[in-house]
């Protein structure tokens, strides 16, 4: 679209880069739906763990592409230089934060607010295959496996959805809404976090107590039947973040704790605070969990490396931005982290920026996975407000209201700028998909994009 804007970095990538481990099979969510139908989906199967898949470069099939939220795809890669606008995709929705997730050269994406729905979108055209309405909208991002998306609604609904035609396989009533968790599934189970049952205004402290009553679920994928629920969360405490799942293990984070229960009891295994709290989702890598936490008080944002097996702090790394809910990808023994601060400068000068009082800066830090040691750390001059992408040598990221590309050895490669059809240029909280050659990112004018390179 030749009104947006790239800026470049003068990287060529090196095209010859070494195949890398195997996808670890994920979970989907989806809505329910009366679908509007053009071509059918094809379906397409992520592998098990630690088995390759010949299909893996065209399909990105949740959030944080695998069980393990790591946010890398192996064999998988987009636009190294020169990027384009290939094709918007307007949802009909205010808004499209939620993250979207590709399979088979469909991705499928979600809008935030009414009406909702789920719209499976084909990848090289930008047509749409097909519509699923919903009962509510869906703040989260999908997720496919085994050629059904899985999808939890405001509307307290959990969906199945066959990707091949947008049929309903099943629904469920969960009696919690869903936000911004987004669910995984491994071995035959679906996890996901719900935040209550309030109503849509909050007008006291009864409803604010009624999203206090959240929950983490497993359910069974074939059936959408309840396997167990964790619900001791003590006072104010509730789900946004998406649960990682590893080593038997699903860990995600509370207001103020992090935990990790078994797969198949849903028993804690151990729990802990941790400086900050944090609502951003885990990633998980060679025994390690990792958390990104907020700014609070005295306490800067930090990543946090924690021992899968026991919750001890293996180590911590102190960020000079503020983390905003923002979950670090992992490739390669590297930790990527994006974070965001607002300067208050000097307007008499003294400052890198010119009279900078009041710029929002972003950074994206990348940490050695194993030490804590850092690496290096790009400007990417606006905030972030999503969580990166690695593909191909190249870390995405999205960045107030466009797509920032960065190399794995800390280049700025390019910066896309979004504009729209609204009076302010959109803003960017939806995490990009990596898949088929292109990156696709939501955005807050309800559009979906598809960039590719020219």
């Amino acid at each position: 679209m030749s009104d947006d804007k790239v800026s470049s970095g003068g990287w060529s990538r090196r095209r010859a880069i070494a195949a890398a481990g195997g996808m670890i099979a994920v979970g989907g969510c989806l809505t329910e739906s009366k679908p509007e139908q053009s071509p059918p989906a094809q379906d397409t199967t992520p592998e098990p763990e630690d088995e390759e898949d010949s299909s893996a470069s065209d399909s990105w099939p949740c959030f944080g592409y695998d069980a393990g939220n790591r946010g890398s795809a192996p064999t998988a890669s987009g636009p190294a230089q020169n990027p384009r606008i290939e094709w918007t995709f307007d949802a009909g929705t205010p808004t499209m934060n939620s993250s979207p997730v590709v399979v088979d050269n469909v991705v499928y994406t979600t809008g935030t607010g009414d009406p909702g729905g789920i719209r499976a979108v084909d990848t090289e055209s930008g047509e749409q295959v097909w519509k699923f309405d919903t009962d509510g909208y869906v703040s989260s991002a999908p997720a496919v496996v085994d050629g059904v998306l899985y999808a939890g609604t405001w509307g307290k609904q959990f969906y199945a959805v066959d990707i091949e035609n947008g049929n309903q396989r099943w629904t469920v009533d969960i009696g919690h809404r869903f936000n911004s968790s987004s669910p995984v599934v491994a071995d035959g189970r679906i996890f996901v976090g719900t935040i209550g049952d309030g109503p849509l205004l909050v007008s006291g402290p009864e409803d604010e107590e009624k999203f206090e009553a959240c929950a983490l679920l497993a359910l069974d994928a074939e059936t959408g039947d309840e396997l167990w629920r964790y619900d001791d969360f003590g006072e104010r405490d509730h789900i946004e973040s998406s649960p990682a799942v590893a080593d038997g293990r699903v860990h995600f984070s509370g207001e103020e704790t992090v935990y990790a229960l078994d797969v198949e009891t849903g028993e804690v295994a151990w729990s802990r605070n941790i400086i900050g709290g944090s609502y951003a989702s885990p990633a998980v890598g060679d025994g390690l969990v990792y958390y990104a936490t907020p700014y609070r008080g005295d306490s800067p944002s930090r990543l946090w490396a924690l021992d899968a097996e026991t919750g001890e702090t293996r180590w911590t790394y102190g960020m000079e931005d503020m983390s905003q809910k923002i979950s670090p990808a992992v490739a390669d023994g590297t930790v990527y982290v994006p974070a965001s601060s607002t300067r208050i400068c000097s307007l008499a000068g003294g400052s890198d920026d010119d009279n900078c009082s009041g710029v929002t800066r972003g950074r994206l830090y990348a940490v050695d996975a194993k030490t804590g040691t850092e690496r290096w750390k790009a400007e990417i001059k606006t905030d972030t407000r999503s969580s990166p992408a690695v593909a191909d040598g190249v870390v995405y990221v999205g960045c107030r209201n466009g797509l920032s590309a960065v190399t794995v050895d800390g280049e700025n490669a390019w910066r896309f700028d979004f504009e729209g059809e609204r009076e302010d240029s959109p803003y960017v909280e939806s995490s990009p998909a990596v898949a088929a050659g292109r990156v696709f990112i939501g955005a807050s004018d309800g559009q979906l994009r598809s960039i590719s390179e020219e």
